[in-house]
Formats: C-alpha cells, sequence, structure tokens
C-alpha cells in the first residue's frame, strides 16, 4: 500500500512539474529565439519574435480634417508669385476652421510652403512641383513644404488626390533639377502631431539633403517631434549615395510604408543633426517600417543612433537590387559635434529587421569607405573608377545582405569601436549568388587586407 502510495506522489509531481514548464513556456511567447539551423546556402533564418511594434494605420493617423474645399487660385507657369498665393489660402482656410486645398494640373515652382492646423494639400496626378530657384539661391538650402518648424500644428496631410492609391499613376509628380542651390528637401516635418505624407513621384538629380526630413523645430525641444503619422506611397530616382528618401532624426509613431528608392539610402533613422545629439534624450521611437526597397543604390535600411540610447524600430519586407547592401546596422559613436553628449548610442534591443530580400549584382553606389572589402584587384577598379553624378560614390557590385558593426558578432566593443547594440534580425533571403562576400553579413573583419595602395586618379583620368 505504501509503495503505491509513493508511486502516486512520484506521478503528481511529475504532472505538477509539467504543467508549470508549459505556462512558463506560455509566458515567454515575446522573448526573442535563436535562430533555426538551415542548409539552404540563400536563406539566413534569423530570430523569431512575437514582440512586434504593430501596423495598423488607424494607430498612427486619423482624418480629423473638414470636409470644407476649395481650389488652390495659383497661375502656373512656374510663377514665382504662387508660393504667396498658396500660403495666404492656407493660412486664411486654417483660421476658418480647416479643411482641403486642391492644386489642379498645371506647372508650379513653390519655395517655404508653410502648413497650418487642420489643412488637407491635395494635388493633382498631371500637377508637377519644382522648387522655387528665382532670386539669389546660391548655395542656399531650400525647402518646399515646411510642417511645424516654428510652432505647433495638428492634423495636417499632404497627398495626391487618390490619397490611399498605390498606383503611381495616380501620384503627383514633384522634380528637382541641378543648381547653384545648397540643398533641397521636399517636406521637413518637426512639431506636429497626426499628419500624413502620400502618393508621391520625384525625380532628383542626385542633390543633397534627403527629400523627406523629420527634425526637431527651430527651439531644439527634444519634445517637440513629429508625432504620430504615416508615409506612404513614395517613388524617388536619382538619389545622392550620401542622402535618400526619408532621414528621421526624431519622430514618435510613425508608420512608413511602400517606400521606394532608386540611389541612395531608402530610409535611413540616422539621428546625427547636430541638436538631436545635445543630450541623451530619445527623439526617436515607435518606429514601424513595412514595404521599403532600393535599387542600384547603397541600402533600404541605415540605423545608425549618433550619441543618443533611441527607441524601437521595427521593419519588415525589405527589397534590395543591385546595391551595396539592403540593411546598414552602424555601431553608435562620438561624431564632430564637440558639444554633444559624451554617450555613443544605441537603439532599443526590441528593434526588428526581417524578411529582407535580396538581389546581388552590378550597379551599386560604393562609397569609398566600402572599397576595403573587394578583392585587391577589384578595389583597384573602383579607385580608378570615375565618380558617379552625385561625386561620391562610383558603381561596382554588391557586398553583401547587411552590414553590422554594432553587434557582439561583429567584435564590437564599447569605447573606441562604437556603441554597441543588437537588434533582432529575422529572415534574409538572397536569390541569387552574385556578392562580394559570400557572407550575408559584412563585419569590420571582412576586409580583405594586403591590398597595394593605388592612389585615385585626376579629374579626367579615371575609368
Amino acid at each position: 500500500m505504501k509503495k503505491n502510495n509513493f508511486k502516486s506522489i512520484i506521478i503528481i509531481l511529475l504532472a505538477i512539474n509539467i504543467i508549470t514548464s508549459c505556462s512558463n513556456k506560455d509566458d515567454d511567447t515575446n522573448e526573442k529565439e535563436d535562430p533555426i539551423s538551415n542548409n539552404d546556402p540563400l536563406v539566413y533564418v534569423g530570430q523569431t519574435t512575437n514582440d512586434r511594434l504593430t501596423d495598423n494605420e488607424e494607430r498612427f493617423y486619423k482624418d480629423k480634417i473638414p470636409n470644407k474645399e476649395l481650389v488652390a487660385t495659383l497661375n502656373g507657369n512656374c510663377n514665382p508669385l504662387d508660393s504667396g498665393i498658396l500660403n495666404n489660402e492656407i493660412e486664411s482656410l486654417s483660421n476658418d476652421g480647416g479643411g482641403v486645398i486642391r492644386i489642379p494640373k498645371g506647372n508650379y515652382c513653390l519655395r517655404d510652403i508653410i502648413l497650418r492646423s487642420n489643412i488637407h494639400l491635395k494635388i493633382d496626378p498631371e500637377a508637377i512641383i519644382e522648387p522655387d530657384l528665382s532670386g539669389n539661391i546660391k548655395n542656399k538650402n531650400i525647402t518646399i513644404f515646411v510642417v511645424g518648424e516654428d510652432f505647433y500644428l495638428e492634423n495636417v496631410s499632404i497627398t495626391n488626390l487618390d490619397e490611399d492609391n498605390t498606383d503611381r499613376s495616380t501620384w503627383f509628380q514633384f522634380n528637382i533639377p541641378n543648381g547653384e542651390y545648397g540643398g533641397v528637401k521636399l517636406v521637413e516635418f518637426g512639431n506636429v502631431k497626426n499628419f500624413k505624407l502620400s502618393g508621391i513621384t520625384l525625380t532628383d538629380s542626385f542633390s543633397k539633403f534627403s527629400n523627406i526630413v523629420l527634425n526637431l523645430p527651430a527651439s531644439s525641444k527634444t519634445n517637440e517631434v513629429s508625432t504620430k503619422g504615416v508615409i506612404k506611397n513614395v517613388f524617388m530616382t536619382n538619389m545622392h549615395v550620401g542622402y535618400g528618401v526619408i532621414q528621421m532624426q526624431t519622430g514618435r509613431s510613425i508608420l512608413c510604408k511602400n517606400i521606394s528608392g532608386e540611389g541612395g539610402i531608402t530610409m535611413r533613422v540616422e539621428t546625427g543633426a547636430a541638436k538631436t545629439n545635445m543630450l541623451n534624450e530619445k527623439t526617436v521611437d515607435d518606429i514601424v517600417v513595412r514595404d521599403i526597397t532600393v535599387k542600384n543604390g547603397d541600402a533600404a535600411m541605415n540605423f545608425s543612433p549618433h550619441r543618443v540610447d533611441q527607441g524601437r524600430v521595427d521593419v519588415e519586407r525589405v527589397i534590395a537590387t543591385n546595391s551595396t547592401h539592403a540593411v546598414q546596422i552602424a555601431a553608435g559613436f562620438l561624431d564632430n559635434n564637440t558639444n554633444g553628449v559624451n554617450n555613443l548610442g544605441t537603439f532599443d534591443s526590441k528593434s526588428y529587421i526581417g524578411d529582407v530580400t535580396v538581389t546581388g549584382g552590378y550597379g551599386a553606389q560604393v562609397k569609398g569607405k566600402d572599397y576595403k572589402y573587394f578583392s585587391c584587384d577589384k578595389r583597384k577598379e573602383l579607385i580608378e573608377k570615375c565618380y558617379n553624378p552625385d561625386d561620391e560614390s562610383v558603381t561596382g557590385t554588391s557586398i553583401s545582405a547587411v552590414r553590422n558593426n554594432a553587434s557582439s558578432n561583429a567584435d564590437c566593443a564599447n569605447g573606441s569601436d562604437g556603441g554597441c547594440y543588437e537588434i533582432i534580425i529575422g529572415r534574409i533571403t538572397k536569390t541569387n549568388e552574385d556578392f562580394e562576400l559570400n557572407d550575408f553579413f559584412t563585419y569590420p573583419s571582412s576586409e580583405i587586407k594586403g591590398c597595394p595602395k593605388v592612389k585615385k586618379p585626376e579629374e579626367g583620368n579615371c575609368n
């Protein structure tokens, strides 16, 4: 009898242990899991996690703009008076409670259009907008749409007429010609809440500055940044390797989706503007990125937290074709701002990037700092090439899927090597093997050493 009781107790204890183990496993569903083994040389399975940022648009933007609508009375034909006319109509309608201003088909040259609360600019797909280059613009920086630079505003939208249509033929057009200006931005967001930007096709001329910028406002206060917004349905070409489509210095609860670029870096979450790194105060958090592509560029996605410990960024569905990398994950570091906070900078460890598809090949914009990952013969060819129209890159072959110097896998050590951090990297798929490196990742240790020094030819003697 005692034997039977003892056996019963053992069975009960084992059952309790199994139930407890299952319960603990359920409690840990938000924890990231280690990579699953995989034999396919073109697939990196990566890590998985259930702790993800959601991407439903309603979480980021709600249309609160009144239905009242008027058509802008612009002259067109690149008349320099149009900026003043549009600014007056925006201010008048905003003061009257707000509404929609339609910009009809035509050619418009605009500059310093100051958005105000409760205003929706709807732009015809046959409207072509360019920067107003009249007057003395030599070495001056030009912004077309200014959103929250000098004062707070809310409920603002700049879109095509059919604002949620993903067909590029319905999007409005913006061109940046060559000129003596310093740089051009299509739109700069500052102290604004509840905003939307969509339906844009932009042809650049390898000009300086990213075309959509989120930055500190004139007050430089880190609690006055762009909050709750959607940026979607954007396609830009002829981008400078050092810039790109979106540059996010600041932003909280922002959704960016269906963003495509040819050249440059499509989405830069790089917080290096001088006044964002004066204090170690988070300026970027709850950033969701979906369906982002690059072709013949540097990368689709860039993480770079100059000096500041930033928040979470969640990226999914990345496509890179004939570009240097698909993703860049840069360690934090002390930049050239001598007055900046004495901190290296990181991103939240719950940040995620996954479902990356990368096609290697010739056509990438390769910068000088990446020559070291090429064989000696190819490096010599790159050095002796003429620069691309951006005067900074040369055309070469894709290196790998991800460049990462922030991870322990890259032998990152806090200090002289930079601010180390880990983000969750999910599945990566290569569609071919046309890459300089065989690995999925480019690390500092991937450098090809022992190559003879080659001097860049003088202008006119390059290949």
